[in-house]
């Protein structure tokens, strides 16, 4: 399976990428990886080796206002766009998708396998719209053993 994987990198720690992508070894071949984020913010600075070591594409998008979130709303114009324009057969998205249930949906009308990697918190309605729920908090390095991470909706 084709797999994009577009990552909300503000609303996750980099220590989740590690294990998200031997999840997704399991799943397919993650053609393009894209992360979304101000990258001039100090706390993203943890971000910049795993980009490197795991060819993330970053994608910049500065943030003017605290009660704005221009790389959530990054992320969706590219998944739409990435959606139309590369052959996949599957979507990753990565972070807190509180508000992204016509995301989700669009991107299913499409015919997309979408996976959607969140943390505990994650909505049960984002949960059910997608193909395939990740639980990030399942992946941390200090989470029970034995526990996948993963759950079919």
């Amino acid at each position: 399976m084709r797999l994009a994987v577009l990552v909300h990198a503000e609303s996750v720690a980099p220590e989740v990428w590690a294990p998200l992508s031997r999840v997704l070894a399991d799943v397919g071949d993650v053609v393009l990886a894209h992360a979304h984020a101000d990258w001039t913010a100090a706390a993203m600075a943890t971000w910049l080796p795993v980009l490197r070591r795991h060819r993330l594409e970053l994608r910049h998008h500065f943030r003017t206002r605290e009660t704005q979130d221009p790389a959530m709303i990054a992320l969706a114009l590219d998944a739409v766009d990435v959606a139309a324009r590369v052959r996949l057969d599957g979507l990753v998205l990565v972070g807190d998708l509180h508000s992204s249930m016509p995301l989700l949906l669009r991107l299913k009308e499409e015919g997309l396998t979408v996976i959607v990697a969140g943390p505990p918190s994650t909505p049960l309605d984002i949960r059910d719209a997608c193909t395939e729920f990740v639980d990030l908090g399942a992946l941390a390095p200090d989470s029970p053993s034995g526990r996948s991470g993963r759950h079919r909706a």
